[in-house]
């Protein structure tokens, strides 16, 4: 691309039109672009880039500051460039958005941006948008490419050489566009840590489960289980453990139930003998009161061995009913640990209900939130063209206005018209009536002058003499005279009569005068108003003009208002489109944090299911061996059953002395005595102390391998639950930490964070590639500016591990063989390297951006820290850089340069204010 002519009319500092022919400094080598500090040196790149891509070259510089403050009112704002690309020669033309004066009436109003894009084959394409996407079309680049290829600003590039890592990262970030690598380390990053996350809970809840095994401190395994919960052995093994734990137990429940039976049968056989010993005790006391009593109770013998005997046969009923109440107290224990496991399924059972209404609520939330975001997306989408119709309403807007405003002008013009029209006949009534009066003045002035002057006649006839001459004609002969009228004016009547005349003559010439005039002025007003029909396209004459305007008037008053509505809607369909495109990613991270904490709140409710689930079917396992509900009822049957068995004794009791008494008394009776002595004759050889004894240890040993199949089966229920778990959740956490490998791996490489290494990311990876490229490219030009003693070079070691390397920057001294950082570099050789840098880093964009090609480049300023070699060595450079096809300006106020450069482009500020340019070759 190369500018041929620059025209600028009211651009920044300069008020008028300025031409710069700029065909005129050839087509290759340098040329100079000089003037006053702030007089527009820069402002000439300024507009060539406004030309072409509607905005300023500096960040900032804005496009609404070009407006001239020098210029005059009715001066446009505008810059027009004619340029040739690939041999084909375009112009374009743009003006910015800025206030000027109305047409019509006081005020300004605002001139909208437009632009215009001539082809070479004269085909024409306008607005701004097209124009853009067209000058895109041809150059290939967009602005920001243009500015970094065509425009090498020192300041910039000095920047760019002594950047560390991290501020060079951004720099080339949004010059090659490595956004999206950026992107994909993050998102690594992220899937790392949400999937190590994830495993680190897996681990957790089987950490839970292993935690929750349940082995006696007395059991060898109660160590292995200790080192399993301390994270000692791997989860296989903590598998395998419980799986022995379990087969130890079963061994263990079936010999305590084996246990229990036994006991259970002994104790039968031993309750027999107990019977036998208590009879036997009994009858030998009721011998000893029968012997006692007989002879008194001889007659109540037979009710009281009768109520002996009823009372004897209740004597089972009470030894089951103490048996029972002795069960019942060795069960009493239970109902306490079943009291405290119930507890513990109520309180676990509350935290799951809340537990699980939170999911329900988080649930229907997240569902609104859903639905929410995918409504606003679905708005976000309608609204994708938003704005673009705006340009449109406003240029139609604008028309209309300007169609009312002269319509309105218009109708102002016609009642103008129409007034000049009645004052026209006006004038012309007061001319007629004028012009009568001064006939009739005129012809009373002449009336009277004939008769005064025949007076005048007979007054001199009166006086002539025959033979006299006569004064008038000499004649000596007086045949008629004249006769002296009885009514001539005096002299003075026939001078106000001649000054009358003379006033009503002028009179009506000065009527004749101003309908002249006004005719004049209403032919010129009608010939103004016929050109403002033929504008405006009425198609009528003047007398319907204003019949029509009115019309058309309402009409665009309605478009007016259509398009004044229609603005207002793009503006807020604009407004809706950019707070949309704020809110839905806050919602969208709302909505992902409330998705992952019901995953949390689901993890938490199956833990305490779990917990309930094992702990119901433990108190299932308890209860289904109790005969009452509740402690108090057992307690309360154990004390009937007690109250039962005292009571059928006591009676025994009471019946057996009442016979032993009886007994006693028959002693003395042979049949008496000798069956109560034959009934003791059987003997016995049982001792009684040591049965019973035998009795309680028998029970004490049921009631302990009851109590001990019980706990083992809750253990067992347990510890089930737990393998059952861990079994599950290993093999969820293997293919998760599989994963998590995988992505973690992937994760370090990218962004730099592998142990031992460079520091070196993805992106950073892909822009150092660029960077050698670039570094390359500048290395042509710094050793040709630094007479063979400088080249530039990446540090391919970082300073240390631990921070971000790979784009940092350092130079090699070939006269020492030194090699150091940039920063150590003068200011001199600062600009050398910078420079080099900044043309290198052109080459590259133009290689990048499909072997794009300017003629024309500009390097601004930086000269002023250059010596008299380094100057040399630097503009040795440059016209390397313009040879073959390429033209340079170098943009500067250096005076050296003024000598050594003939072609120039000179910028002045002008005394009257604003600056003026001129090409000088």
């Amino acid at each position: 691309m190369r500018p041929l002519k620059l025209t600028m009319s009211a651009f920044g500092p300069y008020a008028g039109t300025t031409v710069l022919d700029l065909e005129s400094l050839g087509k290759s080598g340098l040329y100079l672009i000089t003037g006053d500090t702030g007089a527009g040196k820069t402002t000439i790149f300024d507009a060539i880039t406004f030309a072409l891509f509607g905005e300023a070259s500096g960040a900032n510089r804005d496009s609404a500051m070009f407006r001239s403050k020098y210029a005059s009112a009715d001066t446009p704002t505008e810059v027009d460039l004619v340029f040739s690309y690939a041999g084909k020669i375009y112009a374009v033309k743009r003006n910015p958005n800025y206030e000027r004066p109305k047409s019509k009436g006081e005020g300004t109003t605002k001139q909208i941006a437009n632009a215009q894009l001539t082809y070479p084959d004269g085909r024409v394409v306008t607005k701004v948008n097209d124009v853009n996407r067209a000058i895109h079309g041809i150059l290939g680049v967009d602005r920001d490419q243009f500015m970094q290829i065509a425009m090498i600003a020192q300041g910039d590039f000095l920047k760019l050489l002594l950047a560390p890592t991290e501020e060079r990262k951004k720099i080339f970030r949004q010059i090659f566009k490595t956004e999206l690598f950026l992107q994909l380390q993050e998102k690594l990053k992220y899937d790392a840590k949400e999937i190590g996350g994830r495993c680190a809970a897996a681990r957790d809840s089987i950490r839970q489960y292993i935690n929750g095994m349940d082995v006696p401190a007395s059991d060898v395994l109660s160590i292995e289980a200790q080192k399993a919960k301390s994270g000692e052995l791997p989860t296989a093994d903590v598998v395998e453990l419980l799986e022995k734990m379990i087969e130890q137990d079963e061994t263990a429940e079936q010999s305590a139930e084996g246990q229990k039976d036994a006991a259970g049968e002994e104790l039968g056989e031993v309750n027999e003998l107990i019977g036998k010993i208590d009879a036997r005790e009994q009858a030998v006391k009721a011998i000893e009161q029968n012997r006692a009593e007989l002879a008194k109770e001889e007659e109540r013998f037979a009710l009281l061995k009768q109520r002996l005997a009823e009372a004897q046969a209740k004597e089972p009923e009470a030894e089951k009913a103490s048996a029972e109440k002795a069960k019942l107290e060795a069960e009493l224990p239970r109902y306490d640990a079943l009291d405290a496991l119930s507890a513990e399924i109520r309180t676990a059972g509350n935290k799951l209900e809340k537990s699980r209404a939170e999911q329900a609520a988080k649930k229907e939330q997240i569902g609104l939130a859903a639905q929410t975001v995918a409504a606003l997306k679905e708005e976000l989408a309608a609204l994708a063209r938003a704005g673009e119709e705006k340009q449109k309403y406003i240029s139609k807007k604008e028309k209309a206005e300007d169609r009312r405003n002269k319509a309105q002008d218009l109708l102002s013009d016609l009642g103008v018209r129409a007034g000049k029209f009645a004052d026209l006949k006006t004038l012309q009534a007061e001319y007629s009536e004028a012009s009568g009066a001064a006939s009739k003045s005129a012809a009373d002035y002449e009336a009277k002058n004939r008769a005064f002057l025949d007076e005048q006649a007979g007054i001199m006839a009166e006086t002539l003499e025959e033979g006299s001459p006569c004064p008038v004609c000499g004649s000596l002969e007086h045949p008629h005279l004249a006769e002296k009228s009885t009514a001539a004016p005096t002299e003075e009547q026939l001078k106000r009569a001649k000054a009358a005349a003379e006033a009503a003559q002028k009179h009506a010439q000065q009527k004749s005068e101003s309908c002249a005039k006004l005719r004049t002025e209403l032919d010129a007003l009608e010939q103004s108003i016929i050109k403002q029909i033929e504008g405006l396209d009425l198609g009528c004459g003047l007398d319907e003009a204003a019949e029509k305007l009115r019309s058309d008037l309402v009409g665009t008053g309605r478009e007016l208002a259509e398009l004044v509505a229609a603005i207002g809607a793009e503006d807020r369909k604009i407004a809706r489109k950019a707070a949309l495109e704020k809110e839905i990613p806050a919602k969208e991270a709302a909505l992902a944090a409330d998705q992952a904490g019901l995953e949390d709140m689901a993890k938490a409710a199956a833990a305490l299911d779990a917990e309930i689930k094992s702990k119901t079917a433990q108190a299932q396992s308890e209860r289904s061996g109790l005969r009452y509900g509740s402690k108090q009822d057992a307690q309360a049957a154990a004390g009937e059953l007690g109250s039962l068995a005292g009571s059928i004794r006591e009676s025994i009791k009471t019946a057996q002395d009442g016979y032993n008494a009886s007994d006693k008394k028959i002693a003395s009776l042979g049949a008496a005595i000798k069956g109560l002595q034959e009934q003791l004759a059987e003997k016995l050889d049982i001792d009684g102390d040591a049965v019973r004894q035998k009795k309680a240890d028998l029970t004490a040993a049921m009631a302990a391998a009851d109590a001990r199949a019980k706990e083992i089966n809750s253990r067992l229920n347990t510890n089930r639950t737990a393998l059952k778990n861990i079994v599950a959740r290993s093999g969820d956490l293997d293919a998760l930490e599989q994963r998590y490998r995988l992505v973690k791996a992937l994760s370090e490489t990218a962004n730099g964070n592998i142990t031992g290494k460079e520091r070196v990311m993805l992106e950073t990876y892909i822009q150092m590639t660029f960077f050698d490229r670039i570094i390359a490219r500048a290395n042509t030009r710094l050793m040709v500016m630094s007479g063979g003693q400088y080249e530039l070079k990446r540090r391919i070691e970082a300073e240390n591990k631990q921070s971000q390397s790979g784009l940092d920057l350092d130079v090699i001294d070939h006269y020492n063989g030194t090699e150091r950082s940039v920063k150590t570099l003068s200011g001199g050789e600062s600009f050398k390297a910078s420079l080099s840098l900044a043309l290198g880093l052109s080459d590259e964009i133009q290689s990048s951006a499909g072997g794009i090609k300017l003629d024309t480049m500009f390097v601004d300023e930086g000269f002023g820290s250059l010596d008299e070699e380094s100057l040399n060595q630097a503009m040795k450079a440059l016209s390397g850089l313009a040879e073959g096809d390429r033209l340079v300006g170098i943009i500067s106020h250096v005076a050296d340069l003024k000598n050594r450069i003939d072609r120039q482009i000179v910028v002045t500020k002008q005394p009257s204010g604003g600056s003026r340019a001129e090409i000088i070759v």
